[in-house]
């Protein structure tokens, strides 16, 4: 488990009651481990992908609720093994991904709302979850066929989120598409500043999970404009907020703010080849 993971845990068991354990579990795997941004991303219709056919194999119910046990239960070696299993039976790390592993965490939520298992057992196995991110990487990479480099991107949450499988993923996917990708995790805005002033980024990719962190973004997005190292900075904006709110795609003040993946991807890559037209 990361050391954020067990931070958050540790200060639930003495903090919350059982309604507002229920409540920070519930955001933690709907809102921000798996952000709808990237379930909207259809992996077939990425050209650089893994071959498409492997993708398309359904995951079955079964197969779900046997890999969210496999979480739950351990050691992390058997989580592996059922991954390679799966791979062998002819799917794709790209579909794993983004079917198999947030339908268990989804599954995950059940549990712990129907009292099948406890608070312990099912933040461990998101932190088996986490751990399987991190580790398949160079594997998921291989996956698909890599794209040109495109630039410099910096994948954050918004500061004060310590929740990161979300992150993490998306990171993945911008990687695919050539980007050279940096993720930063529990940064306060400040540090990030600094970061940001210091190292040249062609690119901030923030996601938001809720109404409340807001305000924060916003500045956060305005201040960057002005302290870039890199004055022609692209500010994107996407997470599970703005599927609960689409109206607040218009009031955003990021260059870009997208549902999907897919299509935020697309509008970098246009927004990215307009400013070399320019140049």
């Amino acid at each position: 488990m990361s050391d954020s993971l067990k931070k958050t845990f540790q200060s639930s068991l003495g903090e919350l009651d059982s309604a507002e354990m229920m409540l920070w579990l519930n955001k933690t795997i709907e809102s921000e481990i798996i952000p709808r941004l990237l379930m909207g991303h259809k992996a077939e219709s990425a050209n650089h992908l893994a071959d498409s056919q492997s993708s398309n194999i359904e995951v079955k119910q079964k197969e779900i609720v046997d890999f969210c046990q496999t979480l739950l239960d351990g050691p992390i070696a058997d989580c592996f093994t059922f991954i390679d299993q799966m791979q062998k039976s002819g799917h794709s790390l790209v579909s794993l991904y983004m079917n198999l592993i947030p339908a268990s965490t989804r599954r995950l939520q059940q549990l712990w709302e129907n009292d099948e298992n406890s608070f312990t057992e099912v933040t461990l196995a998101l932190g088996r979850a986490q751990n399987l991110i991190h580790q398949l990487s160079p594997a998921f990479m291989s996956q698909g066929k890599l794209s040109d480099f495109q630039g410099n991107a910096l994948l954050i949450n918004v500061p004060g989120s310590q929740h990161t499988l979300g992150i993490l993923i998306m990171s993945e996917f911008f990687k695919l598409n050539g980007w050279n990708t940096t993720v930063e995790i529990e940064s306060t805005s400040a540090d990030l500043k600094d970061r940001i002033s210091l190292q040249s980024f062609d690119l901030l990719a923030i996601s938001i999970s809720c109404e409340d962190q807001w305000g924060t973004m916003e500045t956060l997005l305005n201040e960057v404009k002005k302290v870039s190292k890199n004055k022609g900075i692209l500010t994107m904006a996407g997470g599970p907020l703005f599927d609960f709110k689409p109206e607040l795609v218009q009031e955003c003040s990021a260059d870009i703010c997208s549902l999907t993946a897919e299509e935020a991807i697309k509008k970098v890559s246009d927004l990215m080849a307009q400013k070399a037209a320019l140049n």
